[in-house]
């Protein structure tokens, strides 16, 4: 009895995993079951993340449409995508030169994209840009360039798309976005308002095309990394801007945003916001505690000015 007592908690525990590893391996191979023949359109699908996504996608045997702004390392994804997939069972994916920056082609290129297979089943928008500066140091060559990159590319390209999914009365849109779409960090103006943008144009069109049982999925991580980043060293608890926007900064690797974008897809989740518990609760504070937030803000602004003085 006393031995059956002692390792009961062990068992317990081991059954409990044991459940959980077989759930999340059923809901994974439903996941990539949900894409099986389906058209998959990636754009920027040479970036680390437009990658991942390729290679989930590939395996899950969806027939790809994969988009970038450069040939040579377009064929490159497409060579190391096909030499580790068995061929009986996945499709070679289609290539499309694009890039989403240059609106004027982007009409062209979506007739392209249509010509592959006729049909576009999930347009995944991938594609984006950066900038970080002081407001009165960015140009406004430069927001405009942000703008059309992160918010008139993706919006063009599904605009165009939009008619052919309509049509058939099926189809789901994909929009990777950022956090930043919901809360605006100092030093990213452009990028944040390109972000927003975007946030308010696809909860939208979500509404829209709910009677064309058409699903639109937003995917906000924090930011994408190629590793999962470590601290800088630092007495950060001495701030409290420094400790909050520290852990905002904390970033998602390109594999895991990846197979959330595949559970997105299989699971039709309109909503999906990839971070850690500080930045989730700084969005809920940006909304319930403006007050707070902006304090937070403003005192990142004066050390950061204090410290550029010091220096």
């Amino acid at each position: 009895m006393g031995i059956l007592a002692v390792l009961a908690l062990p068992l317990f525990l081991l059954g409990i995993s044991g459940i959980i590893y077989i759930y999340q391996s059923v809901r994974w191979l439903l996941s990539k079951s949900a894409v099986q023949n389906k058209v998959v359109v990636i754009t920027d699908a040479i970036s680390g993340l437009g990658k991942e996504c390729s290679r989930v996608f590939h395996t899950g045997g969806a027939r790809l449409v994969l988009c970038g702004r450069t040939w040579e390392k377009l064929e490159a994804l497409y060579d190391a995508l096909i030499s580790v997939t068995d061929p009986s069972t996945t499709y070679a994916p289609k290539l499309i030169l694009l890039d989403i920056s240059d609106i004027s082609c982007i009409r062209d290129v979506a007739k392209e994209i249509l010509n592959c297979y006729g049909c576009v089943d999930i347009l995944i928008n991938n594609a984006s840009m950066k900038v970080k500066g002081a407001v009165q140091s960015i140009s406004l060559e430069l927001d405009k360039k942000i703008m059309d990159a992160n918010y008139f590319g993706p919006i063009t390209l599904t605009k165009a798309i939009l008619p052919n999914m309509i049509s058939r009365r099926t189809g789901q849109i994909v929009l990777i976005n950022s956090i930043q779409g919901k809360i605006g960090i100092p030093f990213r103006a452009a990028y944040a308002a390109s972000k927003h943008a975007a946030v308010g144009f696809f909860d939208c069109l979500r509404a829209e095309m709910e009677e064309f049982d058409i699903s639109v999925s937003t995917v906000n991580p924090t930011f994408i990394c190629s590793y999962h980043r470590q601290p800088a060293p630092g007495n950060w608890e001495a701030s409290i801007w420094k400790f909050f926007f520290r852990k905002v900064s904390y970033g998602v690797h390109p594999v895991e945003v990846a197979e959330e974008v595949l559970r997105t897809v299989s699971r039709k989740k309109q909503e999906v916001l990839m971070a850690n518990p500080i930045p989730r609760a700084a969005v809920y504070i940006r909304a319930f505690f403006p007050e707070l937030f902006f304090a937070i803000v403003a005192s990142g602004i004066r050390e950061k000015l204090k410290t550029e003085e010091e220096n």
